[in-house]
């Protein structure tokens, strides 16, 4: 077993992923996945080229431009912050409890916010493509796709993933689901894991949706498809499907007003 060090219930925030987003921040996230269409479709279509990504482009704009609710998680940018503050070994502004999330109403709410919010949008602006790429992958009929494309590239991330684990930095994971919406989808930090052989393990997380304690993703990667148990499932999403390891660099941590 393997492990960073970083405990959620010291590293992580002690408030639970719920914020609500105005009319402008939901059209931030659509924007923002939106500008990774092209990409996505590149990657997706290979070597068929235009004929694919014809097709692609419209059913990515569709799974797009499906409702967001008024509630919505920053989870991409709890986990790169949290990251954030470990790797620059500096206390956490993690907050009193679940319930205090911080709001515009004082400053250093709104700067907490306004930070949280800015590593969200840098979490889809670097690994939107991919997320868009492995969905297609995933639901789209294509000859050469399907959950053993994802699987197989699972395989390779888990691989990844332990070496970063291996040097002591915990590091952001998107986890895709069978949802066919993108928001639906999910971002964690992991935190350690346990290596059972076989194609087996367990990866242990902070998410942000139950914090304050570890939580895993146990998996099973010997089938045609990954099978995972979690200890926070989340059935909007779905049935873990692949998961990998996010484009990530820390960035210079803001300076909070005070209370």
């Amino acid at each position: 077993m393997a492990h960073t060090g970083f405990k959620p219930e010291v590293n992580g925030f002690a408030f639970i992923n719920s914020w609500k987003l105005d009319k402008g921040e939901k059209q931030q996230l659509r924007q923002q996945l939106s500008n990774s269409i092209g990409e996505a479709s590149h990657s997706a279509a290979g070597g068929f080229g235009g004929l694919l990504g014809n097709q692609i482009g419209p059913q990515l704009d569709a799974w797009i431009d499906a409702a967001l609710p008024d509630y919505y998680g920053m989870c991409g940018g709890m986990a790169f912050a949290a990251a954030d503050h470990f790797i620059a070994n500096k206390p956490l502004p993690r907050g009193e409890g679940r319930q205090d999330i911080p709001e515009n109403n004082t400053p250093r709410g709104r700067a907490l916010r306004d930070y949280l919010w800015q590593r969200q949008i840098q979490s889809l602006q670097l690994n939107g493509p991919q997320l868009l790429h492995w969905m297609i992958m995933l639901h789209l009929p294509l000859p050469f796709a399907g959950p053993g494309w994802l699987l197989s590239r699972t395989r390779e991330e888990w691989a990844k993933l332990k070496e970063a684990l291996d040097r002591g930095k915990p590091w952001p994971l998107c986890l895709i689901g069978s949802s066919l919406s993108p928001f639906n989808n999910h971002q964690v930090l992991a935190t350690g894991y346990d290596d059972q052989g076989d194609q087996r393990g367990v990866i242990y997380v902070y998410d942000m949706n139950d914090p304050g304690k570890d939580q895993t993703i146990a998996l099973d990667m010997r089938g045609s498809a990954l099978a995972a148990i979690e200890s926070v499932p989340n059935h909007e999403r779905g049935p873990l499907q692949a998961f990998f390891c996010e484009r990530y660099t820390p960035v210079e941590l803001p300076v909070l007003p005070e209370e």
